[in-house]
């Protein structure tokens, strides 16, 4: 399954080396997650939508646009 998550470390000019630093998990983590090799727990995909700004469906591949809109 695609997901965003190399496209927002790039975006922000982050390594794989830098996320794994910042999250405290191996690169070796990092890579699986960004190849779709291994699941992201939910704390994890909590603290990657929060440092990177986007939204988790994001994240994800479930949606296109970075931000989920407000409903009115």
């Amino acid at each position: 399954m695609k997901n965003n998550i190399a496209s927002e470390r790039v975006r922000l000019g982050w390594s794989q080396d830098d996320l794994a630093e910042k999250l405290e998990v191996s690169r070796d983590t990092v890579k699986k997650w960004e190849l779709g090799e291994t699941p992201i727990k939910s704390s994890m995909l909590v603290a990657m939508s929060d440092r990177f700004g986007c939204s988790i469906d994001y994240l994800l591949g479930r949606c296109e646009e970075r931000l989920l809109r407000k409903a009115s």
